[in-house]
């Protein structure tokens, strides 16, 4: 009898255990790119560059990974649902930055200024190469980092 207590017991704590770790891990959040170290840092035009010369050697470096981004602030647009998007890079280049804010920033985003520099961390994406209309890297999630 006693041993059966003990295994039902032992059984039971497991169950909890499991139970535990499934409710923290379905209430995770996704970690905050404020808090997370970037893989490269860039100036606009560098990163620009970088793809221009040669997309193919960039999207296997850069693609996937947490860039940080500093340039001047271009254009900031907000949607219907209030999500902001930030356009950094040269005045006089039709090639941008192009960063979609995280939610939690939406605030400084809203207290960005066009002209004023900024420092963006986020994921790269892609590259939309245009000789037109200019060229674009994609950051998301991104996060506006203090100086």
């Amino acid at each position: 009898m006693n041993k059966k207590k003990i295994i039902v017991s032992i059984i039971l704590l497991l169950v909890a255990i499991g139970a535990f770790y499934g409710y923290c891990e379905y209430n995770r959040k996704p970690a905050s790119m404020a808090d997370t170290r970037s893989d490269f840092t860039f100036n606009t035009a560098n990163l620009l560059a970088a793809f221009e010369q040669d997309e193919a050697a960039a999207n296997k470096l850069y693609l996937d990974k947490v860039i940080e981004v500093e340039g001047a602030v271009k254009e900031i647009t907000a949607d219907e649902k209030g999500f902001y998007t930030v356009v950094i890079g040269e005045d006089a280049s039709l090639s941008s930055v192009r960063c979609s804010v995280d939610s939690l920033f939406s605030s400084k985003a809203a207290g960005l200024q066009t002209g004023g520099l900024v420092k963006l961390r986020g994921v790269c994406t892609g590259f939309m190469a245009d000789k037109l209309l200019g060229s674009d890297v994609t950051l998301v999630r991104c996060a506006i980092i203090e100086k």
